[in-house]
């Protein structure tokens, strides 16, 4: 992968040529987040030369996009390959940057002053994993139960979850078609290393909706996984109580409920505005979509009014837009199994 430079009037250009993934992603940030660092706020990407984008690439594209609105600049993509403009419309990039067709277009909507805006930029605390996110999002407090979902839902979006976080650890990286394992360091994080290492047991790239099928094989053993981390750390404790003298249930109240509502108060105040997301929380955005677990940061008039922009968002991460396709595929199952059938 190589970047070219060029100006055009106060517009920099940068000529990405070659393959933006797992292996070239970390220069490519390191580069264009050097020039908007150094000032540079006007940027168009000519993607003409590209040849490839995968979910890593899409995640530089999308950090640089936040970073440079953040200082109050602009950047604008354009002439991408059919096969590069499908990527991008899949993970509906153009609700969040404007693609022209033309390098015309694109710098002279690039001269156009950027609406000059104060963001207030939070130190996000990212102490929990998305999966642990996730959970307590899924966790009724007030009764200490996961709300009431369908059986398969909370299982499929931990799963994603592990994937999505190990794409964020730059462990594996996934295009329209497969995901594939890219380093095996361990990350440090018990569930996510037990995960790395299911995904390197296939030596031929799989689809992710095979490891989503396989990694749920076990049903709820992710869920356990991840309430035990949360006990461990201290965010949930446990009560136990018996039901008829046989049957056990468990109750998970919040022990500390700084982390559930620091995850509910970031996503509510990002889809109530026009900011770019963080990689991380379009993580958490599409997994909470497919979970329907989102329609509780809201009124119902709310409600109404943010539903495209949830959708917009959902749709920036491959991972995410897969387990949306999954979920849908079970219960479109689950429905027909449920219909009578004549004699």
């Amino acid at each position: 992968m190589t970047i070219n430079q060029r100006k055009d009037g106060g517009i920099t250009v940068l000529e990405l040529q070659g393959r933006l993934d797992s292996f070239s992603s970390h220069d490519t940030d390191r580069q264009v987040t050097k020039l908007i660092d150094d000032g540079v706020l006007k940027i168009v990407l000519d993607l003409s030369g590209l040849e490839y984008v995968s979910s890593a690439g899409l995640r530089v594209v999308l950090s640089a996009a936040k970073r440079i609105r953040q200082a109050q600049g602009k950047m604008v993509l354009a002439c991408p390959a059919p096969q590069v403009k499908k990527v991008l419309d899949v993970a509906g990039f153009s609700t969040i940057l404007p693609i022209f067709a033309t390098m015309d277009e694109a710098v002279k909507d690039c001269r156009i002053a950027a609406v000059a805006h104060t963001e207030h930029v939070k130190a996000a605390n990212f102490k929990l994993t998305a999966a642990e996110e996730i959970y307590l999002l899924a966790l009724d407090e007030s009764r200490g139960v996961v709300r009431t979902l369908p059986d398969f839902t909370l299982d499929y979006a931990l799963a994603s979850a592990l994937l999505m976080e190990l794409e964020l650890f730059d462990r594996i990286d996934t295009d329209l078609t497969t995901l594939k394992v890219t380093s095996a360091v361990p990350t440090g994080e018990p569930l996510l290393d037990e995960t790395l290492l299911e995904l390197q047991r296939k030596t031929d790239p799989q689809p992710t909706s095979f490891w989503l099928e396989l990694l749920t094989a076990r049903k709820g053993h992710i869920e356990g996984q991840v309430l035990a981390q949360l006990i461990r750390k201290g965010i949930l404790k446990q009560e136990n109580r018996r039901i008829l003298w046989v049957f056990e249930t468990h109750r998970y109240p919040l022990m500390d409920d700084r982390e559930v509502k620091e995850v509910r108060a970031r996503l509510r105040e990002l889809i109530l505005s026009d900011d770019i997301p963080d990689p991380r929380d379009v993580v958490l955005i599409s997994l909470g979509k497919a979970c329907r677990l989102l329609d509780a940061l809201f009124t119902q008039e709310e409600n109404e009014r943010v539903r495209p922009r949830i959708s917009s968002l959902a749709r920036l991460d491959l991972i995410g837009d897969e387990l949306a396709n999954s979920i849908s595929e079970l219960e479109r199952k689950v429905a027909i199994a449920s219909m009578p059938h004549s004699m």
